[in-house]
């Protein structure tokens, strides 16, 4: 594990090289993770399978496996179409997000203040635009993004790099003049292919995955905030 001097110092020289950052919502900013298993596992037991919650923090929020891959593994023989599993899955956890269920995490909001003072920012995520503005909108943060992109705004998910590309593209900066924030395998793996380098923000729910190819990782939301501080 790098020394907090160290990791401070790496983590300013990057900031000086950098004009904006990108950010990845659910499990980053927002703690949405729980309620995307929630729906999706609701809709799922409408069909008599029940999700395993480990699996899914690995395989699901980490890998992007999504619902083939738990049907690969499982050998899963649903009498629905995976495409009406996810329109399901989408109208339940638009639900939680418009009921103000969904909160950002305590630190998420100052991590963007201070990253805003001399960097563009975006949202780049997996999820509904509509959803992230419910719940930035509730939490009174909305204003603190100019640029959020959603699973709408790119044709291929994380990942693949598109939608790293197109927020750079909104922000108006070419691709080395950004950063990634991630807690997901997939977004690391989409922030490299966007050329793009990548912190990492551990959780509980990742503690366990290899993010071998970030540029620096950072064990909580909390350790990156108190090294953003000069």
């Amino acid at each position: 594990m790098t020394d907090p001097l160290t990791l401070k110092n790496k983590l300013h020289s990057l900031l000086t090289q950098s004009k904006a950052a990108i950010l990845d919502f659910d499990g980053l900013l927002a703690d949405s993770e729980p309620y995307h298993y929630r729906a999706y596992n609701e809709v799922f037991e409408l069909y008599g399978h029940t999700l395993d919650k480990e699996e899914y923090w690995v395989e699901w929020t980490s890998k992007g496996k999504g619902i083939a891959g738990e049907i690969e593994r499982h050998n899963l023989k649903l009498n629905v179409d995976p495409v009406d599993l996810r329109k399901q899955k989408f109208e339940v956890y638009s639900s939680f997000c418009q009921s103000g269920e969904i909160k950002l995490f305590p630190l998420a909001q100052t991590m963007a203040e201070n990253l805003s003072f001399n960097h563009k920012l975006a949202i780049a995520s997996g999820s509904w635009v509509k959803d992230i503005r419910n719940i930035l909108k509730n939490a009174g943060a909305l204003d603190l993004f100019p640029v959020i992109l959603g699973k709408e705004s790119a044709p291929r998910e994380k990942p693949h790099p598109d939608i790293f590309l197109n927020a750079a593209k909104e922000l108006g900066c070419d691709a080395n003049e950004c950063f990634v924030l991630e807690d997901a395998l997939k977004g690391l793996n989409a922030a490299k292919e966007a050329g793009m380098p990548c912190i990492i923000l551990r959780n509980p729910l990742n503690r366990n995955i290899n993010f071998d190819g970030a540029e620096l990782i950072f064990e909580s939301l909390t350790d990156f905030v108190a090294a953003l501080k000069n």
